[in-house]
């Protein structure tokens, strides 16, 4: 274990990166309700009174685990949409830490916690809406588009989160007739997209 009395900046900025890392990993596999601050510091491999010292406390040190893993989705997305503001369809399920991360802080009534995107101002959803104002020359986001939005995307993350569950519900079974599956799904996704931001 670390001692709370760091010996150099490299250390603390190492110590901060593996508590970072590990609460990142803790929300996504049990949510903000189960977390505990000993839990990340043992992962981390490191004093659990650093929480307190460098955070503040276990809710700091949530927001800084989920201000980094909604930045890197961000990033994620901007590359899967090869610079698009609107995200390639079905791609949010190859982001299984955010998106876990973020169905469980919703599960848990965390929802400050949840829409940590919006504050840091990386949301993906919001960067698609807000280019579909700009291409139907809107003021602003008319009820019809939030709830064209709203569906889209709960038609991504439904599909991220339960892909197995649908397959097995509909009895798509074998990797070839799961991924005819997406296609159909993705070619339904982007013919929505089209709809949605007039393109």
């Amino acid at each position: 274990m670390v001692s709370l009395v760091e010996r150099s900046p490299r250390s603390r900025i190492d110590s901060e990166e593996r508590l970072i890392v590990a609460a990142g990993e803790l929300l996504s596999e049990i949510g903000p309700r189960a977390l505990s601050v000993r839990g990340v510091a043992e992962r981390a491999g490191v004093n659990h009174g650093l929480v307190h010292h460098y955070f503040g406390g276990k809710d700091g040190l949530l927001q800084a685990a989920m201000t980094r893993l909604v930045e890197e989705h961000a990033v994620f997305a901007r590359e899967k949409s090869q610079g698009s503001p609107m995200p390639a369809p079905l791609s949010l399920k190859d982001d299984q830490k955010y998106l876990r991360a973020v169905v469980r802080s919703v599960l848990d009534d965390e929802m400050e916690l949840a829409q940590t995107e919006l504050t840091a101002g990386v949301s993906v959803p919001r960067t698609a809406l807000e280019h579909a104002v700009s291409k139907k020359n809107l003021e602003k986001a008319d009820v019809e588009t939030k709830a064209l939005f709203s569906i889209g995307m709960a038609m991504e993350m439904g599909w991220a989160a339960l892909e197995p569950f649908i397959f097995a519900s509909m009895d798509v079974v074998g990797d070839e007739e799961q991924e005819a599956v997406r296609a159909y799904v993705r070619e339904f996704q982007k013919t929505y997209v089209e709809k949605m931001t007039n393109e």
